[in-house]
């Protein structure tokens, strides 16, 4: 931390910084109290008499200690401890030229490395004196893994360093590959020394809470081949930028996961030694029983034995008392036998008031019984249990622990001992308890209010406006064609786009105003305040222009609009989720006028928005129960009298009312996305009857009329396509579609674009009731039909007036010079056939020829049809 605060110059771990010298002045004193209750006087005897002429012992028995040499080494390390100790004493020193800054990043981390690798190296001598290879073992494999740690520590350091001063030196990136190479091989090490349980917790927990961008940037610096000093900016190929705070709280956080580890295989070591302390007089015995020796021999060896003893349980009381983690030790009944300094720092309580007691006596309340019963069965059948609890401490206070138990078993396999250790995380849980409460009222991507403190924020702005008799303006805002954006510059894009929105509507909002986001593409306002409506929705055409703005994304610009519901208290009074739900059906009414557009809630409007949403759930509803069914009109050759087609038409049969009137429902489709899910039902139910009749030997051409909403939907030719795919026994081109003018001219050019590629796929189009529109010419110029269909309305009238009789003789000569098919709808006598062909429409349908039927019915009345005779006759006079 200090390596990264002298590398920003002290902008970066400012704040940290004292809180991490307290904890290690901690440590220290620890330490140093701990030597100095240690007894070395027999060391400093034994060197008076010359240990090295010491003889060894003749028992041959593979537990016997050595003698001389062992006792040797042990007086080197506590004279290297001295040394240690006496270069901990420039830490004040060191620490004033790190607040001058009169001493560099790298001379401060070479200060605490070389100590902490002194530490590490005494400790991996220390860890050869005990004589059984298990706890040798073991211990040997705790010393590789806090080298690991340490190391990891390192590169915390130099990365900090990297990050914070913006230069990646070729020396660092060499310190880089040095520590990376020296972390693999003592991560090696201990997986080969220690047991299977700890060498696949450590590997299970680092690959679980690896986060990907600590090791994008670790690895990205290491695979850096600079041969001279780089300035890392938003220009460093390959190097991606990472805050140095993120970085070193990312390395902390799988730094803290190898302590982890540390502190279990802490606890297996100390519950040996406790089984040492056990055996220790009887190995005594042993050795008493088979030595030859004489007396002083003997006593010699009792001496060595015990010293063995003494100096790997001080080692294990070393760990179990300096460690910075509260650890405690229970009996197999879960009375605690033993607790250490850190347990009575973080409870408050001391070892002697709570020998004998069971850990329940720090229960907070906030974990209840099925908690409890869960981490003893884990830990019945795992032998542990790793997780985060809250406990109370002496005076009251609660806090939150990281806690790891682990059982000891004796030689049946049943425990005997549980060894808990735990770490105050209480800062830690806090925040994560800051950062819930704020998921809980803010949305995540762009930090504004949800929904939630909408609600809240809307009611108070109400009781406000209803004490100060001013309006308060609730609208509700979606970004238009956000999917469309999606699905053609991918979803980081639309995410872009809603936080740039976010930025623009807040900047023109007042301060007592409210911007939140609902979710997707939506947000809302509240406008507080405001002296009438007019002044509000000035604001809101703010917003609306605002929105219209073009927005460049990585080099490519992108152009969205939005549509505005907005309703007004106390003109529409309610409450907050009352006026929330009359904005967004304002909001779906402007959708329906067509987009970009701002729309005001009117109470008639939301009348009839009820009753379509009503009869929306009864169709739902009739779709389940298969009351929908679709009727066949014929259409004809009206002089051969041919069967050219049919045109599927929707009827309701509803199971109380009888046949429901097509214009009691289908005017309204349109004004849903309904008019959607049932236009794929007739589609799909269209091309089974045509299959069904290929099946009976007839071939019978079937339109089907398609909706706006149907035409510009996104999904509509995958749509069709997957429906025709699902029938390769039908040829594509029997089936038609037919687009009312209307529909198409909304956006003429999407649905020129969408009729392409049907035709592409060998459907039909028509353009059905030719006529009643208002597009040009021009408009036919566009449109990819095959066919044009006459309007009733012009051939129903067109006997009697002449006006109608031009229109159509225009629509046929129109047809001609274009190329397309014309077929004339509502031919009802006899009289309007023969003025048809007349005119040079040779292809009729309507009520004269054939009312719409159900489908069983089609096949009986063709055999049943035939054409007039007058028009037979008329046909062959007008040739």
């Amino acid at each position: 931390m200090s390596h990264g605060y002298l590398g920003s110059r002290g902008s970066t771990f400012f704040d940290a910084l004292p809180a991490a010298r307290a904890a290690t002045d901690r440590e220290l004193h620890q330490l140093l109290d701990h030597l100095d209750q240690y007894d070395l006087a027999f060391l400093e005897r034994y060197q008076e008499q010359t240990p090295v002429q010491w003889a060894p012992s003749p028992v041959s028995n593979s537990e016997t200690p050595a003698s001389g040499p062992e006792e040797i080494d042990v007086f080197h390390s506590m004279h290297d401890l001295g040394v240690i100790i006496r270069e901990l004493e420039n830490l004040p020193e060191v620490r004033q030229q790190l607040d001058d800054f009169n001493i560099s990043a790298q001379k401060a981390r070479d200060y605490y490395t070389q100590v902490n690798l002194q530490l590490h190296s005494l400790i991996a001598r220390l860890a050869q004196h005990p004589r059984q290879v298990a706890i040798n073992r073991q211990l040997t494999a705790y010393h590789t893994l806090m080298m690991y740690k340490e190391l990891a520590g390192l590169e915390r350091a130099t990365v900090t360093l990297v990050l914070s001063s913006g230069v990646f030196t070729a020396d660092q990136r060499r310190d880089l590959l040095q520590l990376s190479g020296e972390q693999r091989g003592f991560y090696t090490t201990f997986l080969r020394l220690v047991d299977t349980r700890h060498g696949e917790q450590l590997q299970g927990m680092l690959r679980r809470h690896d986060h990907p961008e600590r090791a994008n940037i670790r690895q990205t610096l290491l695979d850096h081949a600079a041969q001279a000093e780089l300035v890392l900016d938003d220009r460093s190929a390959g190097l991606p930028l990472l805050r140095v705070e993120s970085w070193f709280a990312l390395q902390t956080g799988y730094i803290d996961q190898i302590k982890a580890v540390e502190d279990s295989l802490a606890a297996a070591i100390i519950s040996q030694a406790i089984a040492q302390r056990e055996a220790a007089n009887g190995s005594l015995l042993r050795y008493l029983i088979i030595s030859p020796l004489s007396v002083l021999a003997a006593l010699l060896l009792v001496y060595l034995i015990i010293r063995s003893t003494h100096l790997r349980l001080e080692l294990a009381d070393t760990i179990f008392n300096h460690t910075h983690d509260g650890i405690t030790i229970t009996d197999h009944n879960a009375n605690i036998i033993d607790a250490n300094r850190a347990f009575t720092r973080i409870t408050g309580y001391a070892r002697d008031e709570v020998e004998g007691k069971n850990p329940r006596i720090l229960q907070s309340g906030r974990q209840g019984p099925l908690f409890y019963r869960k981490m003893w069965q884990e830990l019945a059948t795992n032998g542990t249990w790793h997780g985060e609890i809250w406990n109370r401490c002496k005076s009251g206070e609660l806090y939150a622990e990281l806690l790891t138990i682990s059982a000891v078993h004796d030689k049946s396999g049943k425990a005997k001992n549980y060894i808990a250790i735990f770490s105050d995380i209480t800062d830690r849980a806090n925040e994560h308890q800051r950062q819930l409460e704020r998921r809980a009222s803010y949305d995540s991507m762009t930090g504004l209010p949800n929904s939630t403190l909408l609600v809240d924020r809307l009611r108070h702005a109400l009781r406000n406006a209803d004490r100060d008799q001013h309006a308060v303006a609730v609208a509700v805002i979606n970004l238009d064609d956000l999917k469309v954006l999606n699905e053609r510059h991918g979803y980081a894009a639309g995410d872009r786009v809603i936080e740039i929105m976010a930025k623009r509507f807040q900047k023109l909002l007042r301060d007592g105003d409210t911007l939140a986001r609902l979710g997707g593409n939506e947000f809302a306002v509240i406008i507080e305040g405001v002296a009438s409506p007019h002044e509000a929705t000035a604001i809101l055409e703010r917003l609306h222009q605002q929105a219209a703005k073009p927005i460049v994304i990585q080099d490519t610009t992108v152009n969205v609009s939005a549509c505005i519901g907005t309703t007004y208290f106390p003109l529409d009074s309610g409450e907050a989720e009352t006026l929330l739900r009359h904005a967004h059906q304002a909001l779906l009414q402007a959708k329906l006028n067509g987009r970009n557009r701002i729309q005001h809630f009117d109470l008639r409007d939301a009348e009839l928005q009820s009753s379509l949403s009503r009869l929306v759930q009864r169709l739902e509803a009739a779709l389940v129960n298969n009351e929908l069914v679709l009727h066949y009109q014929p259409k004809v050759d009206l002089v051969t009298g041919e069967l050219i087609g049919t045109e599927a038409l929707l009827r309701w049969q509803d199971p109380e009312r009888g046949m429901v009137l097509p214009g009691e429902f289908l005017p309204y489709l349109e004004q849903h996305l309904i008019a959607v899910t049932i236009g794929n039902w007739v589609v799909e139910t269209a091309l089974a009857q045509m299959e069904h009749w290929q099946r009976q030997g007839a071939s019978i051409r079937v339109s089907v009329n398609v909706s706006a909403q149907e035409l510009h939907h996104p999904g509509f030719v995958e749509n069709l396509r997957s429906h025709l795919a699902a029938r390769p026994e039908l040829a594509n081109d029997m089936l038609e579609l037919e687009i009312l003018e209307s529909a198409a001219i909304g956006d003429i050019k999407r649905a020129s674009q969408v009729l392409s590629e049907c035709r592409s796929m060998g459907v039909s189009i028509a353009l059905d009731d030719f006529g009643t529109g208002y597009a040009s010419l021009d408009y036919l110029k566009f449109m990819p039909a095959s066919s044009l269909k006459i309007d009733q309305t012009f051939v129903r009238d067109m006997l009697a007036d002449s006006g109608d009789r031009m229109i159509v003789k225009a629509i046929v000569s129109l047809a001609d010079a274009f190329g397309f098919e014309v077929i004339a709808e509502g031919v009802e006598n006899e009289a309007q056939g023969l003025a048809l062909i007349e005119l040079g429409c040779r292809q009729g349908q309507g009520f004269g020829i054939g009312r719409p039927m159900p489908a069983d019915a089609l096949l009986s009345w063709y055999r049943d049809w035939h054409t007039f005779p007058s028009w037979k006759k008329q046909s062959m006079s007008s040739a």
